[in-house]
């Protein structure tokens, strides 16, 4: 084999090797979602007093839930936006936060959950 045709070889194995390596990034680059700050859902609602916890979800403390009514169709603008956001004072259920008092909700809908009420959270302190 001639010098040009053991560098060719060289290279290809070197670029099949750096291939197997940028396979294992996370997706977005070499740094993981985690190491981001996650931003705060939209707002909605009455005078955006709500924050948005799914599509068609828009809750506050003091507004309850609105799910698939007018106050939460600005929650459909989260489908566009490219970074993830959090709403919520703490997690509930299988994968939700703690929307309102009671209520636990994930972009899936809304459930009753006795996490979320802050008398217990208040007494189990």
């Amino acid at each position: 084999m001639t010098a040009p045709r053991v560098a060719c070889c060289l290279l290809g194995l070197l670029a099949l090797a750096s291939a197997c390596y940028i396979q294992n990034c996370p997706i977005g680059g070499k740094r993981s979602t985690r190491d981001l700050d996650v931003r705060q859902c939209l707002p909605c609602g009455p005078g955006g007093q709500g924050r948005c916890f799914g599509p068609r979800i828009c809750c506050g403390d003091e507004l309850g839930c609105f799910v698939g009514t007018a106050e939460a169709r600005r929650c459909q603008e989260e489908t566009f936006l490219p970074s993830p956001c959090q709403s919520g004072q703490r997690p509930c259920g299988t994968g939700g936060r703690c929307a309102a008092d009671g209520i636990c909700c994930s972009p899936d809908g809304c459930r009753m959950d006795p996490a979320c009420d802050p008398e217990a959270a208040f007494s189990q302190r």
